[in-house]
């Protein structure tokens, strides 16, 4: 199967308008398609579009962090918990292990804390303002290793991506 490394520019904004989150102003975001690099509704809306496309992109909720999961919203004992200065609003990761959960501090009352491990953004539909900058057959090392190289060689970069 042949794949294509796209390059792209975005802001994200929620159905109230306010901007979530940007690239322009920074680099580009590079993905490799069909790897889940990137949110599904919008790698769905970007396949095959071609370099110099600006366009609206609309993201069910389904299709881009999915529905919240009251499951996944847990009271724990204050004391169990690896910081010690909290506030409402607060995100940090569940264990040591950077593919750890990140949780969301949603409650304190007294000794007991209300922790939300739905990702901020689940249950919301987002709207993105893309702008496809270049598109390009991915290279067999990429495919292999399942993520964009930089140019000139292979390089591990934490936290690339977004969306």
């Amino acid at each position: 199967m042949s794949r294509s490394v796209v390059s792209f520019h975005y802001s994200l904004r929620n159905h109230q308008g306010q901007l979530l989150d940007s690239s322009i102003g920074g680099e580009p975001i590079q993905y490799l398609e069909g790897v889940g690099q990137i949110i599904d509704g919008l790698e769905e809306a970007l396949t095959g579009l071609p370099p110099g496309t600006k366009q609206v992109i609309m993201v069910a909720a389904e299709k881009a962090y999915g529905k919240r999961d009251d499951q996944l919203v847990r009271r724990v004992s204050r004391s169990k918990l690896p910081v010690e200065k909290l506030n409402i609003g607060d995100m940090f990761q569940t264990d040591g292990d950077r593919h750890a959960s990140i949780v969301t501090v949603a409650g304190i009352e007294g000794d007991e804390v209300l922790l939300d491990g739905n990702h901020p953004l689940a249950g919301q539909d987002l709207i993105f303002d893309v702008e496809v900058l270049n598109v390009r057959p991915a290279r067999e090392d990429e495919i292999g290793h399942g993520h964009v190289h930089a140019p000139g060689g292979h390089h591990h970069h934490e936290g690339e991506g977004c969306c």
